[in-house]
């Protein structure tokens, strides 16, 4: 594939882990392979000087492939480089600061995917004879948006249980079982909710909540776990747990 054959998506974000599409360098439109490198190279290096927080992604483009709906990089460039239109995107500073609370939150969210887990395993195996697995694993990952101050990233832990009972166990036993669990654990367990395929059980503590959903189609039952969701400002103010409950 030659550089004349090559599409080069450029993507923009605040974090490296997401990144939107922004402006595509096609190589259709250049008459060869060195000026293709060339407008790639421009435009790596105009981000750079910038600070912007950048990859590409490149694909082959076919002569008879549609044309891509992002901007090219001349008509980008020309919008936010020379006109001064907002990219949407903050640089990355040039000393990103460490929030107070930032290494408080990761020993905060590492605590809780432990103990999540242990809570989620628990519920699931009070089933009597259940066939228990774990489904997602427990960790730790960003709510929402990266961002280029790191105060404003929100994070949460979740995780996820699958409780297979013995043959001819019915709904109403098993959440019964789940909730018995739940409760001497100190959970709040709220009312059934019952629907034409499920029957779920919520129960919360502390912020956390845990969600036992019995599928009528395959007689299991999947329990999720989630945490409060947080930032390191939940931490800053006691240079500790903060707001954030620690059970």
């Amino acid at each position: 594939m030659t550089e004349r054959e090559t599409l080069y998506v450029f993507r923009l974000g605040e974090a490296d882990d997401d990144l939107t599409p922004a402006f595509v360098v096609d190589g259709r439109d250049y008459p060869d392979d060195e000026a293709v490198r060339a407008a790639v190279g421009a435009a790596r290096a105009a981000l750079g000087e910038r600070r912007l927080i950048a990859d590409f992604e490149t694909s082959a483009a076919a002569p008879e492939a549609p044309r891509s709906p992002l901007p090219s990089w001349p008509e980008w460039r020309a919008r936010h480089l020379e006109r001064g239109e907002p990219i949407g995107v903050r640089p990355r500073p040039e000393v990103q600061p460490i929030p107070a609370g930032w290494d408080d939150m990761g020993r905060w969210l590492e605590q809780s995917r432990s103990w999540l887990d242990a809570q989620l395993a628990a519920a699931a195996g009070a089933v009597p004879g259940a066939r228990v697995r774990r489904t997602r694993e427990a960790e730790a990952h960003r709510i929402g948006p990266g961002s280029v101050v790191l105060a404003e990233e929100r994070y949460q832990t979740d995780c996820e249980y699958l409780a297979v009972p013995p043959a001819g166990a019915d709904a109403g036993t098993v959440l019964g079982q789940v909730a018995t669990a739940l409760h001497a654990g100190g959970w709040t367990v709220e009312a059934l909710e019952e629907s034409p395929g499920y029957v779920t059980l919520p129960a919360a503590r502390a912020g956390y909540t845990i969600t036992a959903v019995w599928s009528r189609r395959n007689n299991a039952v999947r329990l999720t776990g989630a945490s409060p969701v947080v930032d390191a400002t939940t931490f800053e103010a006691r240079g500790g747990a903060g707001g954030a409950a620690h059970v």
